[in-house]
Formats: C-alpha cells, structure tokens, sequence
C-alpha cells in the first residue's frame, strides 16, 4: 500500500477502534493526534479533517462503521512492516485512557484475524498485550462486528 493510502487506512484505524466502545475520550484524541504529529511514519500527513470526518462516519452508522472498515482491510495488502504498525497504532490508541473495553480487544482479534502475521511475531512484538493478542473468545472467526455502538 502507498504512503499516503497508508496514513490514511491507519489514521481511520486508531479512530475506529477509539469509538468501537461507544466512548470518545479526550486521552484517545490526543494519543491519536501525538501519534500522527510524532510517528515517522505519518510525517507530512494532515489529520484533523480525516479526525473529523471519521469520527461522524462512525457515530453515525455505529457497528456499520466498523463493519465496513473490516471488510476494507480484508481487501487492502499491507506489508508485513504495515501490518505490525497497524497493530501497534491500535494497542496505543486501546490503552490511551487506561481503560480496556472488551469491545475494544474484540476489534483488534478482528483486525489480526485478516493479517497475515503470525500470532508468534506479534507476541514477541508487544509481549505486554499478551492479553490483548491471544483470542481466547474466538473474536476472530466472527463474521463481522455485532455489538451495537451508542455513544453517550
């Protein structure tokens, strides 16, 4: 995938799994705009439109929203390089406000469902989300993202 194809694939990333639980906090915001003001790999890439635009395609079409994202992903070829930055953009953006929500964890499963890193070379990667990494509810083989989102 292209740079800027990829800037914008993983900027749409951390928003979706920011909003999957319903809650947009202030902490994940500001985690999301340090990554893309900070991060090489987003270097020259303007984000507060996408911030915008993202965040209102979710809020409102929900678990649409984050269907459709998966269904993109299963049709987008990263690199192996792209696939670990993507995972590592969602565990930092999952532990911006210090608080995990199983929907959150269900998104990633989902997400590392369709990569095709091995679950070895992610644990060996980020081996404090252990938890976060081994899907032990199957999370994985769903068809798509069921749990309905509303945001307070």
């Amino acid at each position: 995938m292209k740079t800027y194809e990829f800037q914008e694939f993983l900027f749409k990333s951390a928003i979706t799994v920011m909003a999957c639980d319903g809650s947009i906090e202030e902490k994940e915001i500001n985690e999301i705009k340090k990554i893309a003001e900070g991060e090489i790999y987003f270097m020259g890439y303007e984000y507060e439109q996408p911030l915008k635009d993202n965040l209102n395609y979710i809020k409102v079409n929900g678990k649409n929203a984050i269907n459709q994202y998966l269904l993109e992903l299963s049709n987008t070829d990263l690199s192996d390089k792209q696939e670990l930055l993507l995972i590592k953009v969602l565990i930092r953006t999952i532990e911006a406000d210090e608080r995990t929500h199983q929907n959150e964890i269900k998104f990633l499963q989902m997400v590392k469902s369709k990569l095709k890193i091995d679950e070895e070379t992610l644990i060996s990667r980020f081996p404090n989300q252990i938890s976060y990494l081994i899907d032990l509810h199957n999370h994985g083989s769903l068809e798509g993202f069921n749990d309905e989102i509303k945001f307070e």
